[in-house]
């Protein structure tokens, strides 16, 4: 038996954050992981995505031909990837955590053994971040080659597909479509829902769709898809209101779920809801007396940023402190531009009895958007009367997720229209676009010579 002050189960961003930081305030911290650190978005997601948006928009923008999928998705994993996981390793090294690789198992309330290693006992705290799992529809399920989710996106670029069909419409399905547009992929995608991003506003829907089929994409909504057959190098497929249709490779992205199952959670007394997610008390993460939970396997929305904050939280909860709400989760979609979401829409503060307002403001005529390429740009206040408290900022604009920190600051601290129309935003940038909404929703807009308004209810 090893005991350590600290056991924490998962090395992506719910857990390496408060690994780094409880060992660095001077707790004895093993981190249990069986895969890669860094988790899901550095491996898998978030990071090589990125990369892979970034190259294949520079050569759109630049009108060169696009770079070959097979080298790109060597780079896109094998470079980009590997660099910031090669990152999260020094970190957690300086900082003194002990990583201990294998899978973990929980024997009881802070006990935790690892098949081929160690059994761990914290004396004072156990964090749970296990993370998530892709999760494919029956009549979908991946073989890692013609059939794939996120986890065998790397192998589907590598043999070059000419075609592919993208099944989901949420984020992941969009910015997969996206990628898969840009190399000159002929995508088709396949939506449940009557709109892409049914988690967004629908204004950034119907853009995000339209800028998908400026691109070529076959956008389909309230269809569905299942294998009809799969062999010789393709897969046919039978889909709502298409009927059958041949591609190279499908690429399932119809969600995600936490992996919990068979972890023993029950032995530490944590009590597991619906969809498999950990119940758990916030904003201290505690799910158990000294049991914490953080990231993906505490409820959705399943994004990294959420977290790193819930770890963060966990953390000074461990070390005795107070834990802070971190505000609205900004919610983006790294298209080019982007679509970022951040707090209510005037739908959503409808259902809840405010006296709500929403400005649109057209934004592609902002000198540093239509040089980002944004000349289709917008963004839109969602403001409380009468004193204009901001409820929610959504937008469409080039480096949109650069803005949704500013905007969930600003929704998250009471900010008012008249603030942020007060604000001195620097000439030329994205951010202008903010503040153009502001004097806009207050009669004074300076460049903007049209703005819709819409009430709730």
């Amino acid at each position: 038996m090893e005991r350590v002050d600290v056991v924490v189960v998962g090395g992506g961003p719910g857990g390496y954050p408060a690994a780094a930081l409880l060992a660095r305030s001077g707790l004895r911290v093993a981190l249990v992981e069986e895969h890669l650190l860094g988790g899901e978005c550095t491996n898998y997601g978030c990071i090589p995505t990125k990369a892979l948006i970034s190259r294949l928009h520079a050569a759109r923008r630049a009108a060169a031909a696009p770079p070959g999928l097979p080298g790109l998705a060597e780079w896109a994993w094998g470079v980009a990837a590997a660099r910031s996981r090669g990152g999260v390793e020094e970190l957690l090294e300086r900082s003194g955590v002990w990583v201990v690789r294998g899978r973990a198992s929980i024997e009881g309330p802070r006990r935790v053994s690892v098949e081929g290693g160690p059994e761990l006992e914290a004396e004072r705290a156990l964090l749970l971040a296990p993370g998530s799992e892709p999760h494919a529809p029956r009549g979908l399920e991946p073989d890692g080659e013609l059939v794939v989710t996120n986890r065998g996106f790397r192998e589907a670029l590598r043999r070059g597909p000419a075609s592919a069909l993208v099944v989901g419409g949420g984020p992941v399905g969009v910015e997969y479509s996206f990628i898969l547009a840009l190399a000159g992929v002929e995508v088709t995608l396949v939506e449940a829902m009557p709109r892409l991003l049914p988690g967004m506003d629908r204004s950034l829907s119907q853009a995000v769709e339209g800028l998908l089929r400026g691109l070529g994409v076959r956008v389909v909504k309230r269809a569905t898809a299942r294998l009809a057959r799969r062999g010789g190098g393709g897969v046919e497929a039978e889909i709502t209101g298409l009927g059958l249709a041949g591609f190279d490779v499908v690429v399932v992205a119809t969600g995600r779920r936490p992996r919990t199952r068979g972890l023993g959670l029950e032995r530490a007394g944590v009590r597991v809801g619906e969809g498999g997610f950990v119940e758990a008390r916030r904003p201290g993460m505690e799910a158990a007396p000294g049991v914490y939970v953080a990231g993906d396997a505490a409820g959705p929305p399943l994004l990294a940023h959420k977290a790193y904050h819930e770890s963060l939280q966990a953390a000074a909860s461990i070390l005795g402190g107070t834990p802070v709400e971190p505000g609205p989760t900004p919610l983006v979609v790294y298209t080019a531009p982007e679509a970022a979401s951040v707090g209510l829409t005037l739908e959503e503060a409808s259902r809840r009895g405010l006296d709500a307002v929403e400005v649109r403001v057209p934004a592609g005529s902002l000198a540093r958007v239509w040089l980002e390429g944004g000349e289709r740009g917008f963004v839109k206040l969602v403001y409380e009367e009468p004193a204009g408290r901001l409820l929610g900022v959504h937008a469409f604009l080039p480096h949109a997720g650069e803005l949704a920190a500013y905007a969930a600051h600003l929704i998250g601290s009471g900010a008012t229209l008249r603030q942020l129309a007060s604000t001195q935003h620097p000439h030329p940038t994205v951010s202008e676009a903010l503040w153009e909404a502001a004097l806009a929703a207050l009669g004074r807009g300076v460049h903007t010579l049209r703005a819709s308004r819409r009430r709730a209810g």
